[in-house]
């Protein structure tokens, strides 16, 4: 499950996700209750269903009340009778907000898992990238959360600030940073321009220094090297982890698992009988979400079995496990021969190389066109690793 609150105390440039920004204090209490309406009315139809994570994003959650976060975690919860041993429970969180009576009253609630939103260990990348924390105020906030119990933690970290000169062969400052401070995750991406944020508009007006693309490839290819040398593995495109420290909810987002989502701007995937599916996402209107009635819903794409099954093979590339060979067909020979899969040692499966991550989009794109009976031609063109899933 995936719960959205969508306020933060500025909006970032570069963020196009459904945030409104608090220029007073949020209705913490309105929005649980309809968030908790909403899965009144959603619940019962996944009954039959096993909860394996539940995971607060934004946003910024951790501005929520604690004691809504705790009721509502509860709610869910009870409502699937799920096992505390194996439910993961993830809050993202501003360094700032990383206080010792939130994070008592987060662990109270049962959350074991933190994802702060550090970005960069270097006061250049958050000045570019107009954080609203200050150097130090990152690696604080995940001493705090050891101090406080929290046994998991993962940490955001952007690559590609806009200004900020980098070596293309050379990981950034902030890749060693992130290892000694102990985190167990790490969340990596390559910044995107997209068009309706601000970032986007200083772009389209030649105002903004972005690095070029073979800079940014380049920063990737150090990243993932200085990383799986200091022991994480890169388990799926973006996130890397050490052993026994992947995140259950990314894990099941790329393995095609069905994901509610509640709030403002949420995205939700249910399987149907016969193997379809039904894809769903809430309004990104505040008013619209509080009202509770058909405008709710903004969109909602009923899947073919053959589209559930193409989705499932484009992400299942982006993960290091792969996708069967024989479900890929022609795509297989494709990707090895372009040097953007291997051959499992089994010789069951292609798994994406360092190169297959990087063109993650044109693999994508290669899967669907050729599932759909229109092959394409021609090798791949440059880009960056896609984020993360909706």
């Amino acid at each position: 499950m995936y719960v959205h609150f969508p306020w933060c105390r500025a909006l970032c440039p570069y963020c196009d996700f459904p945030v409104l920004v608090a220029r007073h204090e949020p209705p913490h209490r309105a929005y649980l209750e309809a968030v908790l309406g909403e899965l009144a009315a959603r619940g019962p139809g996944l009954v039959g269903r096993r909860l394996r994570s539940i995971y607060l994003g934004g946003g910024t959650p951790s501005l929520w009340d604690p004691t809504c976060v705790a009721e509502l975690v509860a709610r869910v919860a009870a409502r699937w009778s799920a096992d505390p041993a194996t439910l993961e429970i993830t809050v993202e969180a501003n360094p700032a907000d990383c206080t010792a009576p939130r994070m008592a009253a987060w662990r109270a609630a049962g959350v074991g898992r933190l994802s702060i939103g550090v970005q960069s260990w270097e006061a250049a990348d958050l000045t570019a990238l107009g954080r609203d924390h200050e150097l130090g105020d990152g690696p604080a906030a995940i001493a705090a959360a050891r101090a406080a119990g929290f046994a998991v933690l993962s940490a955001d970290l952007i690559l590609g600030a806009p200004g900020v000169a980098r070596t293309p062969d050379q990981a950034p400052p902030s890749v060693a940073a992130a290892v000694a401070s102990g985190v167990d995750h790490l969340s990596v991406y390559e910044l995107t321009i997209e068009p309706a944020t601000l970032f986007g508009k200083r772009a389209r007006a030649g105002a903004l220094p972005v690095l070029p693309e073979d800079t940014l490839a380049g920063l990737y290819q150090a990243t993932h090297h200085a990383l799986t040398a200091a022991g994480f593995e890169h388990y799926e495109v973006s996130s890397y982890a050490r052993p026994g420290r992947r995140a259950i909810h990314n894990s099941l987002y790329w393995q095609g698992a069905e994901y509610l989502g509640l709030g403002v701007g949420a995205a939700s995937f249910v399987r149907e009988p016969g193997g379809g599916a039904v894809r769903q996402v809430n309004t990104r209107r505040l008013r619209a979400y509080l009202d509770a009635g058909p405008a709710r819903v903004a969109e909602r794409t009923p899947l073919t079995p053959h589209e559930v099954e193409t989705d499932a093979l484009w992400l299942a590339m982006r993960t290091r496990a792969g996708a069967p060979v024989a479900a890929l067909g022609a795509v297989a020979g494709w990707l090895v021969s372009t040097g953007l899969g291997e051959v499992s040692g089994d010789g069951e499966r292609i798994l994406p190389t360092l190169r297959g991550f990087l063109f993650a989009d044109q693999v994508a794109a290669r899967v669907v066109s050729m599932r759909a009976g229109a092959p394409r031609s021609g090798p791949p063109s440059p880009g960056p690793p896609a984020g993360p899933p909706p």
